[in-house]
């Protein structure tokens, strides 16, 4: 199996859910911010454009890959990883490991509706799991830096992202110099319980792989026109 994609000049990690876990216990144990986002096809074709989402992505400690999709414009859909996409089993198992090893999470989201429905996913799913606080942007009347002394405050282990990108790569590049925490999880808008499933999604889908693709065919003339000259 293939460890690593490349898509669009960035290296996407391809490790399966057992490989990934064994990532998360050792940032668990260190000092240091690690950084793991889910990477959804939105996400990549922005990066095409703007710099900011390209770099963040570009230098997650684990990147995740949230979308089946993104496995098969790679050419790297093998079954099992397919499987685990579909899922969402890199998630349930990083929320178990941290209710196992007793961590506490800060959920940080656009709007107090997104936060409270994230926060009672998950204390329905892990009750054991330790919620030291959360914050919702659209609260912020001023400076955000407020919203990263509150974060810090409840001395958090793991902060959980789920702003929309690109805003939450943008908030991560600003701020994550200032973040006391041992993981940011950017969780993005794939839930806790992963995508939805229907018409609708399908449709989306369909369109966001298409738009993926036409982003790497012009990454591709790109790189081929630059070598030629």
């Amino acid at each position: 199996m293939i460890k690593k994609i490349d898509i669009m000049g960035i290296g996407l990690d391809n490790y399966t859910v057992r490989e990934s876990m064994r990532q998360v216990e050792n940032y668990l144990s260190n000092d240091v911010l690690n950084t793991i986002e889910n990477i959804s096809m939105q996400m990549l074709i922005a990066s095409g454009t703007d710099p900011v989402v390209h770099n963040v992505i570009s230098e997650l400690d684990l990147s995740v890959i949230g979308e089946k999709e993104i496995l098969k414009a790679a050419d790297a859909d093998s079954m099992q990883r397919v499987q685990e996409t579909e899922q969402n089993d890199f998630s349930y198992e990083f929320y178990r490991r941290i209710e196992r090893n007793k961590r506490s999470i800060f959920v940080l989201g656009q709007t107090e509706e997104g936060v409270q429905k994230v926060k009672a996913e998950l204390q329905e799913a892990f009750p054991k799991l330790i919620l030291a606080g959360e914050y919702a942007l659209e609260n912020c009347v001023g400076n955000l830096d407020a919203v990263i002394n509150e974060m810090n405050a409840t001395t958090p282990d793991v902060i959980v992202s789920i702003l929309p990108s690109p805003l939450q790569e943008h908030f991560f590049a600003e701020h994550k110099d200032k973040m006391s925490a041992t993981i940011w999880f950017g969780m993005g808008e794939l839930g806790v319980h992963g995508k939805k499933h229907g018409l609708g999604s399908f449709v989306k889908n369909r369109l966001h792989l298409g738009r993926l693709k036409n982003s790497m065919n012009k990454y591709q003339d790109q790189e081929k026109f630059g070598e030629a000259e």
